[in-house]
């Protein structure tokens, strides 16, 4: 059974169609495990997803709130939570792109 998970984001990647997906987009700070387990702030916005919602979520994709789609995030990058399950997240850090 699925389960509800966030809010629907649209992604839109470099090259193909754009998918609304189930995300949490999120602008403020945030803290994740690093890779040696301690915890490291992430100030910039951020996008958490099920790495297998979006597993070819790349630099240079964008993203958007389906509920404020004129505020739109370019992904800088996107980092494992160093789960090794399936329904695993992968935290991207964004950037606000400035109309």
């Amino acid at each position: 059974m699925a389960k509800a998970f966030g809010a629907p984001v649209l992604y839109t990647p470099k090259s193909g169609e754009p998918v609304t997906v189930q995300a949490v987009l999120r602008e403020g700070p945030i803290e994740v495990a690093g890779d040696d387990g301690r915890a490291v702030l992430i100030l910039s916005p951020t996008l958490q997803v099920p790495k297998n919602v979006l597993p070819d979520i790349a630099r240079g994709d964008l993203v958007a709130a389906v509920s404020a789609p004129e505020k739109v995030f370019l992904v800088l990058n996107s980092l494992p939570n160093g789960s090794p399950a399936a329904d695993a997240m992968l935290i991207c850090e964004l950037e606000l792109v400035d109309d």
